[in-house]
């Protein structure tokens, strides 16, 4: 049992060199089956193929960013149960939240370079898409909310564009702090000029539109 946790650990590290190097649709099976020392065969055992291995190396690294998010989100939701449109809004969380999220993709900083530079080809090619879609849904909840709407039915064409871009623009934000901060502590600095302005945009577009 043992031998097989460390064969299936040798694949994942060999595939995660590979996969650097070369990016999802160039990387080999057979050199990274060689360089972790196993068959070809062997790796089967434990992978079905080239994409579920590459699901082997970022996908813990990707859970755990989403259970980040969602948490916050989830807080978020039940905040929202209780919130009346103009009152004081609590942005200790978010930054919190901001921060945490920071810190998990420094943690995996390779993995999730892979994600977003070098996953073409694969189930994942779509993550930044992936990951925006998920909070403009999340946004969409809390916009019509905090506008003291009735519900999403009254939001306009307007409303619903301007949310999908915040979206895909906080996305941007962490990407971009995980992909010109040479580590965590400089992208936390950064992220306090970032956070300021998400913050800002937000309750300038609750408040004028």
């Amino acid at each position: 049992m043992e031998d097989s946790r460390e064969t299936k650990q040798k694949l994942i590290e060999s595939a995660k060199v590979e996969f650097m190097e070369k990016g999802y649709m160039k990387a080999s099976l057979r050199t990274i089956c060689k360089n972790a020392g196993v068959t070809t065969g062997a790796m089967y055992f434990f992978f079905n193929d080239k994409n579920d291995l590459f699901a082997g190396v970022v996908g813990g690294p990707l859970t755990e960013l989403r259970t980040v998010i969602e948490s916050h989100m989830l807080a978020e939701i039940k905040e929202m149960d209780h919130y009346t449109p103009g009152q004081q809004y609590d942005m200790q969380e978010d930054m919190k939240a901001a921060t945490d999220v920071v810190k998990t993709l420094f943690k995996y900083k390779d993995e999730y370079e892979l994600l977003i530079t070098r996953s073409q080809g694969s189930s994942f090619e779509n993550i930044i898409d992936d990951m925006a879609d998920m909070l403009n849904s999340h946004y969409r909840d809390m916009f019509w909310t905090m506008k003291g709407y009735k519900s999403a039915k009254q939001m306009t064409k307007e409303d619903k564009f301007i949310v999908h871009w915040m979206a895909h623009d906080q996305v941007d934000i962490f990407v971009h702090l995980l992909t010109h901060c040479k580590n965590e502590k400089e992208a936390l600095k950064q992220l306090k000029g970032m956070f300021s302005y998400i913050i800002g945009g937000w309750f300038s577009v609750i408040n004028n539109t």
